[in-house]
Formats: C-alpha cells, sequence, structure tokens
C-alpha cells in the first residue's frame, strides 16, 4: 500500500515530462513507436511459439498490428501524440489564459469520474486519453508558469509530494473509492509536486540518459502475458520455498535483471527504429501546422 501509494504518480508523471518539453508531431515518430513496439511484441510471440510448440496465424497477425494490440498506456500515448498539434495550438494561441480553461477540465474530471462515476464520458478512472489530454495541458501550462514556480522554494513540493502521499494512503484506510486513480485530484497534485523540484537545476547525465532510452521496454516487455506469468511464477516459488528476508533479496536481483535486460532490449530497439526511419520526414516532406 505504501508503496503504490509512492509510485502511483509514474504514469502521470511520464505525460508530464511530455507535456513539459512539448510532443512535436512528426511522421518519423509515429512509425518509430510501431517499429520500435513490433521489435518487442513479435519476437516475444516467436518465442512463446517455440515454447508452447504451437503458432497460430490470427495471433501473429494480432502482434503485428501493434498498436491495436498494445495495452491502454501506449494507445493513450499514441492518441496523445496524434492530438498534440492541436493542445500545442490551444496553449500557444490562449498563453496564461489556458490555465482557467485548465483548472475547470481538471474539476470537471474529478466530479464526472471520480465522484459521480459517470462512465460515459471516458474518464475511466485515469486509465484514458481524456487524462493524457489533461496532464500534457497541465505540463504546457507549468512550461508558461515556470518563472513564477521558481520563486516557490523546492522544498515546498517535495513536501507537497510527501503530504500527497500520506492522504492517499488514508484515504484508502477510509475506503475512499477513488483513492487509486490517476484521475484523483490527489494524484494529479503528487505527480505535479513531484515534478516541480526538477526545474530548479539543470543537469545532464549520459548514463541516466542511456539508460531513459531504453525504458519504455522495460514497461512494455514486463506486462506482456508470457513474461508477466513468468515473473509471477518466480515471485511465487521464491516466496513459498525460501525465508522471507532471502525472498527479498532474490526477488530483488530478479527485478534487476528484468530491468537490465529489458533496458539494453529497448537500446537495441531504439537504435534500429532510428536508423529506418532516419530522414523520412525530409523524404516525405509531412508537415503538421496549426495556426
Amino acid at each position: 500500500m505504501i508503496i503504490s501509494a509512492a509510485v502511483i504518480i509514474c504514469v502521470n508523471m511520464f505525460v508530464i515530462i511530455s507535456g513539459y518539453f512539448g510532443i512535436r508531431l512528426k511522421l518519423s515518430s509515429i512509425l518509430k513507436l510501431i517499429i520500435y513496439l513490433a521489435l518487442i511484441y513479435v519476437p516475444l510471440y516467436i518465442v512463446k511459439c517455440f515454447s508452447d510448440h504451437e503458432f497460430v496465424l490470427t495471433e501473429f497477425i494480432e502482434r503485428c498490428f501493434v498498436i491495436s494490440y498494445a495495452g491502454y498506456f501506449i494507445q493513450c500515448y499514441f492518441m496523445l501524440m496524434i492530438l498534440s498539434p492541436v493542445i500545442n495550438a490551444f496553449v500557444d494561441n490562449y498563453g496564461r489564459a489556458s490555465l482557467k480553461w485548465i483548472l475547470l477540465f481538471w474539476g470537471l474530471e474529478f466530479w464526472f469520474d471520480c465522484i459521480m462515476e459517470v462512465e460515459e464520458l471516458g474518464y475511466n478512472r485515469g486509465y484514458s486519453v481524456v487524462h493524457f489530454v489533461l496532464m500534457y495541458m497541465i505540463a504546457r501550462c507549468i512550461k508558461l508558469y515556470e518563472d513564477d514556480i521558481k520563486k516557490i522554494k523546492p522544498w515546498v513540493w517535495v513536501l507537497g509530494y510527501l503530504l500527497s502521499t500520506i492522504i492517499i494512503i488514508f484515504s484508502f484506510v477510509a475506503g475512499v473509492k477513488w483513492c487509486w486513480n490517476y484521475s484523483s485530484p490527489i494524484v494529479v497534485f503528487s505527480s505535479v509536486c513531484t515534478f516541480l523540484p526538477f526545474l530548479y537545476k539543470t543537469f545532464h547525465n549520459k548514463a541516466i540518459n542511456w539508460i531513459a532510452s531504453g525504458t519504455l521496454a522495460v514497461y512494455i516487455i514486463h506486462v506482456t502475458n508470457r513474461i508477466q506469468s513468468i515473473l509471477e511464477t518466480v515471485d511465487r516459488n521464491l516466496l513459498d520455498t525460501k525465508s522471507y528476508p532471502m525472498y527479498l533479496i532474490l526477488i530483488l536481483v530478479v527485478i534487476f535483471i528484468t530491468f537490465i535486460v529489458s533496458v539494453l532490449y529497448g537500446i537495441v530497439c531504439n537504435y534500429i527504429s532510428s536508423r529506418v526511419t532516419k530522414g523520412i520526414d525530409k523524404s516525405t516532406k509531412f508537415v503538421l501546422s496549426f495556426e
């Protein structure tokens, strides 16, 4: 429960980072994502076929349609990429005046999704394109107000994150149904508070950037059915056969190995997809302009 409350911000943070730097939609970026996913989903299915001694053509074709096969996160982020020129144009046009509309948007999401639990509007507890758009817009607004934000001491935002984490825990204990929603205002606020301290200091680390370039593969790989079932089996076996201290040590080793292998494979996928799509925007003259 404590770990979940502390890290539930991660999905929102990913979108906030994208919004702060801004998505600049290009044909190459779309194709790069598709190739990246194909390099993960298709080989994993082939490995599954060898282990099961069974090949199903319809399943193979399904894996090839990678965006359709990918889970909610990839699908929502893909749609956010498509919508990003429109969102960018809105924020650029209204400037700081867009803040009141974004706050209204945030309030409506909380009311309709968390309080009223309206399903027809597609909020879906934050597992939705609507929520991704909101988080992206919040981040675009953070960029506009960055100078004002930096006038506040960074420890205030750290304190905001810690208090939000505590509130999420107590909300769960109190039986608040929406405490684990990505659309929860506490989770959104906690995500923003976690991001803001990084605005105060610019630093570059080649090792961190190198690892970060492969981390999308970590998410994609470990939630695929076969890998997830293997990890769950290993987890149960270690828990059942080892003492609890030894279980913790060994499962951390498993997590570390899974992370490193996934990152390395992600970096390879990133390199291949980048090489394939290199120069494609110039050759196709693909331009999206909203004025």
